[in-house]
């Protein structure tokens, strides 16, 4: 309970300390405690002529707590005091930002993310942090998102029911345990996942997931044996030939296409093939294609980082898991970007955890 209290404390110093440095220098901000509020720590906001604000603060460290079930008692709490409430916390990713923002409740932390609201007096100061959780060096946590391990995980996490827990998410992404809770540890930190008291997983935000992944991940920067290739007769040509080809999975444009509703149509044109394959140039020259740039390619082909994706020798040809797709048409070029996020949309019209 003490070290909960000295990380508490250490916590609201330091939010203190992001806003006081981007306030005008005729404002401050001070700490105090509320009368007639036993416990319950305020932070006040003077300008000149005392013109002010005073914000009730709720301070918890990132991870361990349900994002829904926190925005819900911030409300409560602040419909029930009457004044406007301050989240405060060591570290706040997008996905908790956002739903934050949209309760209308600001926040600060540690690493500078700063957004204070009032509508009386008119006030909006924001300030802008870390992109990723801060780990500290003795943490197990996982820091970036670029292993296979961390790969199969999302992929499960993608898809998986929950609750779920630890042991189980493992066995359906075929990776240890271990590899799971350091995972979990940092997607907890930053509001893309939540747990119970267990430790088991709640609920995931399937958006924000892969956006973060692609945060360290990239198609043609995490898969080694990039090649890219041109089609001399069109893109049908691909087509065609990759039916009698061994060992090849489908990404990118031609993927979201097959993985869209019948009556949806791709928002772009597909102007680039992605693949992958075990050998890229083996499949290139199988496939009549000619070496080509990144400028005047139509299409690319890498091997896989996890060699899992990849069909069985005999097998036909097939789509590369959905979450992998969708992370790789986040980071290829052109308008690749836009179908992610047709697909995503359609994937919310069913799941709504695609829809943050």
């Amino acid at each position: 309970m003490r070290n909960a209290r000295i990380a508490e404390t250490v916590m609201l110093e330091q939010g203190l300390r992001r806003i006081a440095d981007l306030l005008p220098p005729t404002w401050d901000a001070t700490l105090t405690v509320g009368e007639g509020m036993v416990g319950d720590v305020l932070v006040v906001l003077r300008g000149p002529a005392g013109v002010g604000v005073t914000y009730s603060i709720e301070a918890r460290r990132a991870g361990g707590w349900s994002l829904a079930g926190t925005v819900a008692t911030l409300r409560e709490r602040q419909r029930e005091s009457g004044l406007p409430v301050l989240f405060v916390s060591d570290y706040l990713g997008p996905a908790t930002r956002r739903a934050l923002a949209e309760a209308g409740i600001s926040y600060v932390d540690a690493t500078g993310w700063v957004r204070l609201v009032s509508d009386d007096p008119l006030i909006l100061l924001t300030g802008e942090g870390a992109e990723r959780s801060p780990r500290a060096p003795e943490s197990a946590a996982v820091v970036r998102l670029n292993g296979v391990a961390t790969s199969r995980v999302i992929r499960a996490l993608s898809e998986v029911e929950v609750p779920v827990g630890v042991r189980e998410l493992a066995s359906v992404a075929q990776v240890s345990p271990g590899s799971v809770s350091k995972l979990l540890v940092t997607l907890a930190a930053e509001g893309i996942v939540d747990r119970d008291a267990r430790g088991a997983l709640t609920g995931v935000r399937r958006r924000s997931l892969l956006r973060r992944w692609v945060q360290d991940y990239g198609y043609a920067t995490t898969n080694p044996g990039l090649g890219y290739w041109l089609a001399p007769r069109g893109l049908a040509q691909v087509t065609d030939r990759l039916a009698g080809q061994d060992g090849v999975a489908v990404t990118g444009s031609a993927a979201a296409r097959r993985l869209l509703p019948p009556d949806k149509t791709s928002v772009v044109p597909l102007r680039l093939f992605a693949l992958y394959a075990a050998s890229p140039r083996r499949l290139a020259e199988q496939l009549g294609l000619v070496e080509a740039d990144a400028a005047t390619a139509n299409v690319v082909i890498v091997a896989p980082q996890d060699q899992r994706i990849l069909p069985q020798a005999g097998e036909p040809v097939a789509l590369a898991p959905t979450a992998l797709v969708l992370a790789d048409l986040l980071t290829l070029p052109g308008r690749s970007d836009a179908e992610a996020e047709q697909l995503m949309d359609a994937l919310a019209a069913t799941d709504p955890s695609w829809k943050e």
